[in-house]
C-alpha cells in the first residue's frame, strides 16, 4: 500500500450562471471591449483583462503563474490573473503595511481580526451591497452560515475559503491498534478504558509513554470530550449553546486530575510541555508513544515512517470518540472550510460590479470545477460528474516529498492558490484506503461536533477589553501546565479559578456572547 504525504488552503469579468459579460478592468481603469456573442449562446469579453491578487505562499506550495488553472480561467472568461505572493511567515507584516498606506492590490487575502479593525474604514468593498447580484455566493452562505459572523457594522467585507467534498480533520482520538491486538485488548470508549489502556501498554513496553503530545494542544479538544472545555470556547450543550471559559470550571479539574494521575505514573509523556510538532512526531513514529488526541491527519505520515523502518504491522488507526462521566461522547471536528482566509477587494476598482460577479462565478460549480482541477482532459477527466485527476497528472509527481502539494502548485489549484470554494477530491483520490475511511468513519462519529470556524465579529470597545482581561488571564493560566505535573497540588484549584474569575474571565464570557446574540439569524 503506497502512502502519500499531506501537508496540513482585479478580475473584470462578469459571470452569471456561467454566461460571460463585457465588463471594465480593475484599479488600472483599463476598459473592455463589447462582448462577442459565440453560436452557443455565451459571451466572450474579447479584450484581455487582469486582476491582482495578493496572498500568502505556503511552503508545500509555491504560487505559480501561467498554471492550467489561470488558462483556464482565461480561456472561459477572457480575464487573466496574477497571483502575488509573500512567504507565509512574512505575510502579515506585508498585508499590514499596505492596508495601513491604503496601497492594497484588486485583491488581498486577510482574515477576520482585519475586516473587524479595517472594514469601516473604506480600505475594503461591502461586498454584502452585492448580494443580489450572487446567486452562487448566497448559496454558500446558506451552506456556510458561520460567514455572518463575518460582518461588521451590517456590513461583509470579503469572500471567505468554503469547501466541498471535503477531507475531515479532527481532533481524534489516534492509536497503535496492531498494540492494541499484540495485547488483546480492546479499543476504549470511555475515559477510564483510555486509562486501563495506557497502564497496559506501559506494561507491556516500559521505555515508552503510551500518550503523548506537542504541548497543550490537545488540550481543548481533550476537556471538551470530558465534558468542559479550555479557555473560551463554544459549548453547544450549555443553555443551547453558549460561549464558556473552561478553564476556571469544576469539570476542568476533572481533566487536569485526569492527567496527572497519567503523568505521575508515566502514561503520559513528561517532555509535553516542551514538544513541537516535530519532536512529538518523532515520539510517535519510532514506537515511543502509541496514543495521539490530534489532528487525525498526521498518523498518514506516522505510519509511513513506522511501516518503513520494517515494522510492517504497525498502524495508527481512528478510535471512536469516547464516552465521558455523563455518558456523552463529544467530538472536535475542524471546520469544513478556511472561512478565516477572507478574499477582500480594494474599493478603489473601477468595476466593482465586474470582479464581485467574477467571484460568484467561482463559486459556481463551473468555477469550482476549473479553480479545483484545471483544464477537462489535459490535468482532469469528468465522467458523469464524477471528477478526477488524470492518470498520468498523479504518475509525473509519484516521487515528489508531498505528491499533493506539488501538483497543485504546478496545476494552480486548491486552498493555497487562489480558489474560494475549495474541493479537496484531488487530496482524497491520492490518499490511501485506510486514511479515506477515516473520513467516514469521523464524519459518522455520533459524538463528532463541527467546531465553530469564527468567532462572532467584536466592536472597537469590546475588542480592547478583550486584549486587557487576556493579558491578565494568560498568566495565570501557565499554572495549567504545574497542575498536570505536580508541581502545584489540585488542592489550590479553587484558589486558581478564584484568580481566573477575578482577573475578568466573566467579562469573557459576556463579550463573546454579546457579539454573538448580533449574529443575524
Amino acid at each position: 500500500m503506497r502512502k502519500k504525504t499531506i501537508v496540513s488552503a482585479s478580475l473584470s469579468v462578469c459571470l452569471t450562471s456561467g454566461m460571460l459579460i463585457g465588463c471594465s478592468a480593475g484599479q488600472d481603469g483599463k476598459e473592455a471591449m463589447p462582448p462577442e456573442v459565440k453560436k452557443d449562446g455565451t459571451q466572450q469579453v474579447k479584450k484581455e483583462l487582469t486582476l491582482n491578487i495578493l496572498r500568502w505562499e505556503h511552503p508545500s506550495q509555491a504560487v505559480k503563474q501561467d498554471t492550467p488553472v489561470i488558462r483556464e480561467i482565461f480561456k472561459r472568461t477572457g480575464v487573466k490573473v496574477k497571483v502575488e505572493s509573500v512567504p507565509q511567515s512574512g505575510y502579515t507584516d506585508k498585508k499590514r503595511a499596505l492596508i495601513a498606506t491604503n496601497n492594497i492590490p484588486d485583491v488581498i487575502l486577510v482574515n477576520q481580526a482585519d475586516l473587524n479593525e479595517f472594514g469601516s474604514t473604506g480600505i475594503f468593498l461591502p461586498i454584502s451591497d452585492y448580494l443580489d447580484k450572487m446567486p452562487n455566493f448566497q448559496k454558500a452562505i446558506q451552506e456556510n452560515p458561520e460567514i455572518k459572523k463575518l460582518y461588521v457594522n451590517g456590513k461583509l467585507y470579503g469572500f471567505p475559503t468554503t469547501a466541498q467534498n471535503n477531507w475531515q480533520y479532527g481532533k481524534a482520538l489516534m492509536m497503535r491498534t496492531d498494540i492494541l491486538k499484540k495485547l488483546n485488548l480492546a479499543a476504549p470508549t470511555t475515559f477510564d478504558e483510555l486509562y486501563n489502556v495506557l497502564r497496559e501498554m506501559k506494561k507491556a513496553y516500559p521505555d515508552s509513554y503510551p500518550f503523548s503530545s506537542r504541548g497543550l494542544s490537545f488540550l481543548d479538544a481533550f476537556a471538551f470530550g470530558m465534558g468542559g472545555g479550555y479557555g473560551i470556547y463554544f459549548d453547544p450543550d450549555v443553555d443551547g449553546g453558549k460561549y464558556v471559559y473552561g478553564t476556571n470550571k469544576p469539570a476542568f479539574k476533572k481533566v487536569l486530575t485526569y492527567l496527572n494521575k497519567l503523568y505521575e505514573e508515566k502514561l503520559y509523556d513528561p517532555d509535553f510541555a516542551v514538544l513541537n510538532t516535530q519532536t512529538w512526531g518523532e515520539k510517535n513514529n519510532t514506537s515511543k508513544s502509541f496514543f495521539m488526541y490530534d489532528n487525525n491527519s498526521f498518523a498518514l505520515n506516522y505510519n509511513a515512517a513506522l511501516q518503513q523502518s520494517g515494522n510492517k504491522d504497525a498502524q495508527f488507526d481512528y478510535i471512536p470518540y469516547l464516552k465521558n462521566d455523563s455518558g456523552k461522547s463529544r467530538g472536535f471536528l475542524y471546520p469544513r472550510g478556511w472561512l478565516n482566509d477572507i478574499y477582500a477587494i480594494s474599493s478603489k476598482v473601477k468595476d466593482p460590479e465586474a470582479i464581485i460577479k467574477f467571484y460568484d462565478w467561482l463559486y459556481s460549480p463551473e468555477g469550482v470545477e476549473v479553480s479545483n482541477f484545471g483544464i477537462l482532459g489535459e490535468t482532469y477527466s469528468n465522467v458523469n460528474g464524477d471528477l478526477k485527476m488524470k492518470d498520468d497528472v498523479i504518475e509525473k509527481y509519484k516521487t515528489a516529498a508531498d505528491l499533493v502539494r506539488t501538483m497543485q502548485s504546478d496545476v494552480g489549484a486548491g486552498y493555497l492558490a487562489l480558489s474560494p470554494k475549495v474541493d479537496e477530491r484531488p487530496l482524497i483520490q491520492m490518499l490511501d484506503p485506510l486514511t479515506v475511511s477515516w473520513i467516514d468513519k469521523i464524519k459518522k462519529d455520533p459524538g463528532a461536533y463541527v467546531w465553530p470556524a469564527l468567532t462572532p465579529s467584536l466592536n472597537k470597545d469590546e475588542s480592547n477589553q478583550l486584549k486587557e482581561i487576556t493579558s491578565q488571564i494568560s498568566p495565570i493560566e501557565q499554572d495549567v501546565v504545574k497542575f498536570i505535573m505536580g508541581a502545584k497540588p489540585l488542592s489550590e484549584f479553587d484558589a486558581f479559578a478564584s484568580q481566573l474569575e477575578k482577573a475578568g474571565a466573566p467579562k469573557l464570557e459576556k463579550i463573546y456572547n454579546d457579539a454573538l446574540s448580533r449574529v443575524a439569524k
